[in-house]
């Protein structure tokens, strides 16, 4: 394997094999005394702007000629408002150099997550060093390097394109970029890259690509995909870790068997996991790898039928988040049943939008119907018994139907919701029209529960609860043909579909919560994902798959 950068056509020989293995491609660097010329003509250009724009202000009597607003992109819903993070307050004292700086929320959110690199030398703070104060003794410049950008390329005028922490099966080279400072010929780097957690690439040298600047990396598998899994980067100044970054590349799907379906693909699962004191939401593959985290204090999310966005059921204070000790909060949000837009996912705060579609603090969970038209939910409303309610996604509109029950999902033809019940004193399994006709049981068990729809129509997967043996069982649509497909120590609950026919489940077989999956016959039942605890009331720890 080779890397080679910069205008000297260097080449360095590393421990990796030189046939399949990835190449590690340092850069094309920027860094010039020009561009400090430039930057203080800049700003000085910047000064006078603001004493005209001064000028102008107070000859129009005061009053701001600039307004910034407009309506977001939303799901689907033109009256489903969304809005932004700000920062109002640090939660605990933070270093100066990290405090962050409130911005305008854009009236179009970015379709990608896009960092540009400056065209003035970065200003990155060294490692573990405090900015200096008025009053402070100088200090000498350490070598830093700033927050790693991952992207698909890089343009003529050396940005990132198409910036993201996801990449498609087929990629077959990724750019990292990072800002630097302090750096000198003294200095030697080195670079990891890891494909699930195995070293798949490296290289080692002596810096010389200037004190200050902006770096752009490339690895590439040599006209040959990089391969799926879960990618690390990490960077090494004189022998110290100083920056690392994961991304992941998203797993090919397997051929088509039967009825077009793909089986053994790798999807996208949502789910919620207490840590004792709220419930945090995250999503995942279906192979465990690429696990994100997205909001605090939210459960039971629901995929949109495009899967840009989740429905899911806010506690109290989801309005305000905390990130590196920072308070943000999202004014006009409160809890209930909110959207959260997940494409193109963004690592800044400030950036993820949020909509609300119900106030109601009693909601526990959220089911997007197939069709994307309603979206359904449970609370309790002025009493303890639960109901089931719907709600249209292209106006808000909450319908005029409640269905005694809770815990419902919905038919693939979105017109029937099967729910667990206690209704005409008949305790188990309900499925009724999605305007409440057509009600009947198809299981006299009190102890069925999270009953929920296979995509081909045919399968109910649900839990059953037999003197404290929780585990899961499927059965046909008219309550017929009842198969148990767990059978471990501890609880197995919570079924969810994949696309493709398999069900994933959480479990606390091994003496610790996690989710699981297998097969629609209950074989081939392996862990996914460690540390899952759905929380003392298992109905926030619905998943839905994707």
């Amino acid at each position: 394997m080779t890397t080679s950068g910069g205008d000297d056509d260097r080449t360095i020989v590393s421990d990796i094999p030189p046939t399949d293995a990835p190449t590690d491609t340092p850069p094309k660097k920027r860094n010039s005394w020009l561009w400090v010329a430039l930057g203080g003509c800049a700003v000085m250009l910047c000064l006078l702007g603001v004493v005209l724009i001064g000028f102008v202000v107070v000859s129009e009597g005061g009053e701001s000629l600039i307004s910034l607003g407009g309506d977001k992109e939303t799901p689907t819903a033109e009256a489903l408002s969304t809005s932004t993070f700000t920062p109002v307050k640090a939660t605990e004292t933070a270093e100066p150099e990290l405090e962050p700086t409130p911005t305008e929320t854009p009236t179009e959110p970015p379709a990608t997550e896009v960092t540009p690199d400056s065209t003035e030398p970065p200003t990155v703070a060294p490692k573990a060093t405090r900015a200096p104060t008025a009053t402070s003794a100088p200090v000498s410049l350490e070598p830093a390097i700033g927050p790693i950008t991952f992207a698909v390329g890089v343009t003529e005028n050396n940005e990132p394109v198409d910036a993201s922490t996801t990449f498609p099966s087929d990629i077959e080279e990724i750019h990292a970029f990072f800002d630097y400072e302090g750096m000198s010929e003294s200095v030697t780097w080195e670079r990891y890259w890891y494909q699930d957690e195995e070293e798949v690439a490296s290289g080692s040298e002596t810096w010389d690509a200037g004190e200050s600047g902006t770096f752009d990396l490339s690895l590439t598998g040599g006209d040959e995909p990089l391969g799926s899994g879960e990618w690390t980067l990490e960077i090494h100044v004189n022998g110290e870790l100083v920056q690392t970054r994961d991304f992941v590349i998203e797993a090919s799907e397997a051929p088509a068997s039967t009825g077009g379906q793909v089986v053994g693909g790798t999807y996208k699962i949502a789910f919620a996991r207490w840590d004792g004191g709220k419930h945090d939401l995250f999503i995942a593959n279906t192979d465990g790898s690429g696990e994100r985290f997205l909001l605090e204090r939210a459960a039971g999310p629901s995929w949109s039928r495009d899967g840009q966005y989740l429905s899911i059921a806010g506690a109290e204070g989801v309005d305000r988040q905390v990130r590196g000790g920072v308070e943000y909060v999202m004014e006009g949000i409160t809890n209930g049943i909110l959207s959260l837009k997940v494409a193109n996912f963004p690592d800044d705060i400030t950036q993820v939008e949020l909509g609300q579609f119900v106030r109601d603090g009693t909601a526990r969970w959220s089911a997007w119907a197939p069709s994307g038209e309603m979206v359904a939910f449970d609370a309790a409303r002025g009493g303890p018994d639960r109901r089931i309610y719907f709600l249209g996604t292209d106006d808000n509109q909450q319908y005029n139907i409640e269905i005694p029950g809770e815990q419902a999902a919905w038919s693939p033809d979105s017109n029937q919701v099967v729910y667990r019940s206690g209704r005409d004193g008949k305790q188990g399994i309900w499925i009724s029209n999605r305007d409440d006709s057509g009600a009947h049981n198809i299981t006299n068990e009190g102890g069925d529960s999270f009953p929920n729809w296979s995509p081909d129509g045919r399968t109910i997967a649900f839990h059953r609860d037999l003197g404290g043996d929780v585990d899961i069982y499927v059965m046909n649509t008219d309550g017929g043909n009842v198969r148990r497909l767990t059978d471990a120590p501890g609880p197995d609950t919570l079924p969810a579909w994949t696309p493709d026919g398999r069900i994933v489940f959480r479990s606390a077989r091994a003496g610790s919560w996690g989710i699981y999956i297998m097969n629609a016959d209950g074989s081939g039942q392996k862990q996914i994902i460690a540390n899952a605890d759905p929380g003392p009331d298992w109905t926030f720890g619905r998943m839905d798959v994707y």
